[in-house]
């Protein structure tokens, strides 16, 4: 059977080996010049080579760990146990935290006993959260508000601000009033108590771009895949064959036998009405709304931040990362630091300017060695 993959991010590369494998053959149209779609890095006439976004990911990723093993990327950073720095905005206490080397969900303890902001009550209140988990299928709350659900198992407004809001709207890029409880139930367990290494951290040791296209790039050609960058898929058409063409901006053509969107659904809306022929679950999907991820990369004369993984609850600033300690590309400076913003509704509409001062004014506030160090340039990505 001929395949036409349209789209090659992480989906469409993962989908095109898969088929490739099952001895299909299959083509790859990616309208970029690289793979591996939004994880990817743009170039700084200043800084060089800055990612779209900082990319991390948990051990309990385990289909996306299997994918990086079958290309062959392997990460930077790559944790046994969760383990980061948790600052607490208002009084900057900042407490260095680590998951014990025991069994699940034991393994948190030293975690929710120093977290600042929270007390001895955590402990009880994350109990009743594992307790609600051990009972069967979560999909009933699928309309529920995860806060909502939170609420009522009894979770502090504690709690909820300093350790699962961040956890959860860095995860679902959604707050806790738009996000599905079945949703935030499944990062739960899976993401935290399912054992002690789900929790831990990965890191890419690069750029996005060089730890993703070419060892993707080269399984695909391994697995005889023909790829196309920089085709740009105009419309998908049926022909009276019941095959598919797929139509490009060049008004070059690609007969199929079967045609895998592995694109956003409002592209692929697009793509098929184009062509006329109209999906109603791709219509459907559509018509979500999205989600915008914003960065803020700064580059300063020193270090500043007090550990490579920084959480800062109840702060725009959310999860910050020392790059420059991640990537091992200490040197001389300029020092890396990035920090992102998920579910950022309100951040997307701020001016570069304007949000690159808002978030380094936050930093010096909150960081004791940022009020030292001097900004030597910042950029703004979004996702």
């Amino acid at each position: 059977m001929k395949v036409v993959v349209v789209g090659g991010g992480l989906a469409g590369v993962s989908c095109a080996l898969e088929l490739a494998d099952h001895g299909h053959r299959v083509s790859l149209l990616e309208r970029a010049p690289q793979l591996g779609g939004l994880c990817r890095s743009v170039v700084d006439p200043v800084a060089g080579r800055v990612d779209t976004g900082q990319h991390v990911y948990l051990g309990s990723c385990t289909a996306l760990e299997q994918f990086l093993g079958r290309i062959g990327a392997r990460p930077q950073l790559s944790q046994r146990r969760l383990a980061l720095v948790v600052v607490d905005p208002a009084s900057g206490v900042s407490r260095r935290l680590g998951a014990a080397p025991l069994p699940a969900p034991l393994h948190l303890l030293p975690v929710l006993l120093g977290w600042p902001g929270l007390g001895p009550a955590a402990m009880a209140q994350a109990a009743r959260i594992r307790s609600s988990l051990r009972h069967g299928d979560h999909g009933h709350l699928d309309q529920v508000p995860a806060r909502s659900w939170l609420e009522s198992l009894g979770q502090a407004e504690a709690i909820i601000e300093n350790l699962w809001e961040p956890f959860l709207v860095s995860a679902c890029n959604v707050k806790l009033e738009r996000c599905s409880a079945a949703v935030a139930a499944f990062v739960i367990r899976q993401g935290l108590l399912s054992s002690p290494l789900a929790g831990a951290i990965r890191v890419p040791g690069t750029d996005l771009t060089a730890w993703l296209h070419p060892p993707a790039d080269r399984a695909l050609q391994q697995a005889g895949v023909e790829v196309r960058l920089r085709s740009r898929a105009a419309a998908v058409t049926r022909l009276e064959s019941g095959a598919f063409e797929i139509v490009d901006s060049d008004g070059g053509r690609v007969a199929a036998d079967l045609v895998v969107l592995a694109t956003a659904a409002q592209q692929a809306s697009r793509l098929l009405r184009e062509g006329g022929l109209v999906e109603p679950r791709v219509e459907a999907a559509a018509r979500l709304a999205d989600s915008p991820i914003v960065n803020v990369h700064l580059f300063t004369d020193r270090p500043f931040l007090p550990g490579p993984i920084v959480l800062v609850p109840r702060s725009p600033l959310q999860w910050m990362f020392d790059r420059s300690a991640l990537d091992r590309s200490h040197g001389d400076g300029p020092f890396h630091s990035a920090i992102s913003i998920s579910a950022a509704d309100v951040e997307i509409g701020i001016p570069e300017d304007e949000l690159i001062a808002q978030m380094w004014r936050l930093c010096q506030s909150t960081f004791p060695g940022a009020s030292r160090a001097q900004l030597l340039h910042a950029r703004v990505t979004r996702e």
